[in-house]
């Protein structure tokens, strides 16, 4: 089996140990066990555990941009134009975050207990600020896209605005992660695109 077939292999199954039982519960054995591969194997793939957590990090984050991303592309393709067009593009975009949340919440709850043992740990504790720093950075630019799309402007920089879509995308997993009601998420997502849509210049 090809080294990188592997690799996903033990991913997908750190994913879902620690989902089930929290990164504490992610042994090697435990993640080999998972992936129906030997600890040799493991160790082959992998330097240590914290090797194959921050490769978690990093490929979970990237799946949190890609959902976002493809929906707003998506929205995008819409060609609407104006403040509608950007209304449009923002509901889109976060409901299409949503069901990916509401689709494999066992991955939302996996990023958080990541993160939060990267805190505590020192040898970790850059990965949830770098974590952080690109969703930044990549709403940042989907903001800018968006934007540029519809033919409007925001009354401030992306990168002042960006922080403002990630507290609420935080807010709809934590909701849904904890009741497990859609509507209480699409209530957010709706709060969150009228405060969204008051900073954009309407000319």
């Amino acid at each position: 089996m090809p080294v990188e077939k592997r690799r996903d292999l033990l991913l997908d199954a750190a994913f879902r140990v620690i989902a089930r039982s929290g990164v504490d519960g992610a042994t090697t054995r435990a993640i080999s066990s998972e992936a129906q591969v030997t600890l040799s194997t493991f160790h082959y793939v992998f330097e240590s555990r914290d090797d194959l957590l921050a490769a978690l990090v990093a490929r979970g984050t990237d799946n949190e941009i890609s959902v976002i991303a493809e929906a707003l592309s998506a929205a995008a393709e819409d060609l609407v134009d104006g403040y509608d067009g950007i209304r449009l593009m923002l509901r889109e975009s976060l409901f299409g975050y949503i069901d990916g949340v509401v689709a494999d919440p066992d991955r939302e709850q996996a990023m958080i207990s990541l993160n939060q043992y990267a805190r505590q740990t020192s040898d970790l504790a850059w990965l949830g600020a770098d974590m952080y720093r690109r969703y930044y950075a990549a709403i940042a630019e989907g903001l800018a896209r968006a934007a540029a799309q519809a033919h409007v402007e925001w009354d401030r920089p992306v990168v002042d605005l960006a922080p403002l879509v990630v507290a609420a995308t935080d807010g709809i997993t934590l909701a849904y992660l904890n009741t497990r009601d859609r509507s209480i998420c699409d209530r957010i997502a709706e709060a969150t695109v009228t405060l969204m849509l008051g900073h954009v210049v309407r000319r």
